[in-house]
């Protein structure tokens, strides 16, 4: 959740915790105990997607960071040795240049997975000459190998994508709901609390969304004090002895 959602969500655990103090007013009133019910339930759930939310952000950040490898690994390292012997033996070997093309490093991943694999089933014409020419003879199924794994982290970050766009949904859905119950909560328990100005106060307060760097305190009475003034006696001061003063 952003910050204005995350203080959405606390004004509602503070209703929540107002009725835990004050379960009198539920007690007497079935109907505002089944909103209260309800708000439970929207907590329990926003917090709940916003928990998956931030989980499935982080997951996506490690996929992220692995396919960036798994990338780097296709190309450099598997590709990359296949395309640079079949450049040697380009002229001497027909045909054997169809293996030379490697796709662009900042290319999208589905462009690199589709040249790994169509260099892999070309590479099964030459298998003999190159693996003669110096690479393993298990080449092909290495290349299939890190295609595959690059296929795999690619389709992971997608659910992943697809897993946190559902948590968002599911918070801002469960913020739109928590709203409404709220306005109803607040319409039912300011009758109720009308007449008793301190806890009327109190409500206002803890309901309001605060503004960001804002915490939500207890109205404070203010105390007028009048300051007393100190008297003296006069044999508390003591006069400075004059200028040029006999001493006694």
């Amino acid at each position: 959740m952003n910050g204005k959602d995350e203080r959405v969500g606390q004004s509602f655990r503070r209703v929540e915790g107002w009725f835990v103090l004050n379960p009198q007013y539920v007690a007497g009133n079935p109907s505002l105990g089944t909103q209260v019910e309800a708000l439970n339930g929207v907590v329990t759930r926003l917090f709940d997607h916003a928990t998956a939310q931030d989980t499935q952000r982080s997951q996506s950040l490690l996929i992220s960071k692995d396919e960036t490898e798994r990338r780097r690994e296709v190309l450099s390292h598997q590709m990359a040795p296949i395309a640079t012997v079949a450049r040697a033996l380009r002229g001497t070997v027909p045909g054997i240049g169809v293996l030379v093309s490697l796709p662009k490093g900042n290319g999208n991943t589905t462009e690199i997975i589709a040249a790994a694999t169509a260099m892999a089933e070309k590479a099964e014409i030459y298998k003999a000459v190159l693996v003669e020419s110096g690479l393993p003879a298990d080449f092909i199924e290495q290349l299939k190998a890190a295609a595959a794994a690059l296929k795999t982290s690619f389709d992971d970050r997608g659910l992943a994508r697809a897993s946190r766009v559902a948590a968002t949904r599911g918070v801002e859905s469960e913020l739109e709901l928590g709203r409404r119950v709220v306005s109803i909560i607040d319409a039912v328990v300011t009758g109720l609390i009308r007449s008793q100005p301190a806890k009327l106060a109190e409500w206002q307060q803890l309901k309001r969304v605060t503004v960001k760097g804002v915490a939500v305190r207890a109205p404070v009475a203010l105390v007028q004090t009048t300051p007393t003034p100190v008297q003296t006696s006069p044999t508390d001061v003591v006069a400075a002895p004059t200028t040029g003063a006999k001493a006694a």
